[in-house]
C-alpha cells in the first residue's frame, strides 16, 4: 500500500466505525475546514476536467479543550496560493468572499501551509472536519509531490453527528449545524474560519445535552 493509500485509510479513522467521542473527554481537539478552487459545474462533474484540481485556497482551524464547554483555545485563518490554476475563478470568488487580490498578497505555498496547520494541530488528540476536508489535503500533498500526512488523528464528524444527534446532523453542511440546535449563523457560508467556528458552537451544545 503506498503512502497516499495509507493517509487515506487514516483520515477515515474517526467518523466511521471509530468515534472521537467514544472516550471521556480529555486533551485538545482541532475542528477545521477548508475552501478549494473550483467552477461552475465542478461539484457535479467531481472536478474531472483535466485542468480542474481542488486546490487548497484557505484553511480555517478552532481549536478547543475536549470539556464539558469545548472551550476555545487558539484560532488558526491561512490562505494558500494555487499552483495549478493560480487565478480564481468568479464563482469561486463570489460562492466564498475570496478575492485575488488576498490570495496574490497574502496566500502561503501549500507546503509551508501545511506546516503551519500541522504545527497548530500539534499535541490534539484529535483533527476533525464536518465532510471531505481530509481527503482533499491527501490530494494537495499529492499535487505538490509531498509525502501525505501520516495521522490517525484525522476525522469527519458529519456520520458521527448523524449517529448521535440525529440524521438530519448528517445531510447538511457545517455553516447550517448550528440551526440544528437552535442557533444563529454568524458569519458567512463557505468561509473556512466561519465554517469551523459553526462547528464549534454545534459541538458545545451537543455536549451540553450530553449527546458528545
Amino acid at each position: 500500500m503506498n503512502d497516499t493509500a495509507l493517509f487515506q485509510n487514516a483520515v477515515l479513522g474517526y467518523g466511521q466505525e471509530n468515534d472521537p467521542f467514544d472516550a471521556s473527554p480529555s486533551g485538545e481537539i482541532v475542528l477545521f475546514d477548508m475552501e478549494f478552487t473550483a467552477w461552475e459545474g465542478s461539484q457535479e462533474r467531481d472536478w474531472s476536467e483535466d485542468w480542474e484540481y481542488r486546490e487548497i485556497i484557505q484553511i480555517g482551524a478552532v481549536r478547543v479543550k475536549d470539556d464539558a464547554k469545548f472551550r476555545e483555545i487558539d484560532r488558526l485563518l491561512l490562505y494558500v496560493t494555487p499552483v495549478r490554476n493560480p487565478k480564481l475563478s468568479d464563482y469561486i470568488i463570489n460562492l466564498t468572499g475570496i478575492d485575488q487580490d488576498t490570495i496574490d498578497d497574502t496566500g502561503f505555498d501549500f507546503p509551508e501551509a501545511l506546516d503551519i496547520f500541522m504545527d497548530f494541530c500539534d499535541g490534539a488528540r484529535a483533527i476533525l472536519s464536518y465532510s471531505g476536508d481530509p481527503h482533499v489535503l491527501v490530494e494537495n500533498c499529492q499535487l505538490h509531490g509531498l509525502k501525505p500526512v501520516k495521522t490517525d488523528r484525522f476525522g469527519e464528524l458529519y456520520r458521527v453527528l448523524g449517529k448521535r444527534a440525529g440524521p438530519e446532523f448528517a445531510q447538511t453542511s457545517s455553516f447550517d449545524l448550528p440551526r440544528l440546535v437552535g442557533k444563529p449563523n454568524d458569519g458567512r457560508a463557505h468561509d473556512a474560519m466561519d465554517d469551523a467556528i459553526a462547528i464549534a458552537t454545534t459541538l458545545r451544545v451537543l455536549r451540553q445535552k450530553d449527546l458528545l
